[in-house]
């Protein structure tokens, strides 16, 4: 099984009371901007039982993406990532319960130098050689 496939799910607990007056979402694993959609279904489903009621998204025992979290606070963009999931948004207001600790998206770091030469890991052809040129 790949490592990474489970490395980003998530499992999300419902909780809705008795009388129907709250609900929170409990999000545990590592919530990515690839996978917020999920979340969102979730919420706008649990909304549509709860028209008008504020709904809690707890995400402290979770790990999120700095980007994932913003995108959940910005009204903006969570408008967008209803245009994108093809309805109008939720029906009720989102309280967001931030993750203790957040992590930043970096870029892929450059190529690490390879031990044996000291430069760049560059992959050759096969059948061809490193060739060194040394002073005389």
């Amino acid at each position: 099984m790949d490592r990474t496939l489970t490395q980003h799910r998530l499992k999300i607990h419902v909780h809705i009371d008795d009388h129907l007056l709250t609900a929170s979402i409990e999000v545990r694993g590592t919530l990515t901007v690839a996978n917020l959609r999920a979340l969102y279904v979730i919420a706008r489903r649990t909304s549509a039982l709860l028209p008008g009621r504020e709904i809690v998204i707890d995400l402290t025992h979770a790990r999120a993406a700095t980007d994932a979290v913003s995108v959940l606070h910005d009204p903006v963009q969570l408008n967008s990532l209803a245009i994108t999931s093809g309805n109008k948004g939720l029906l009720c207001p989102l309280r967001i319960l931030d993750p203790p600790h957040m992590h930043v998206s970096h870029p892929p770091e450059p190529t690490a130098a390879h031990p044996l030469h000291g430069g760049p890991d560059r992959r050759l052809p096969k059948g061809r050689a490193l060739r060194r040129q040394e002073k005389v």
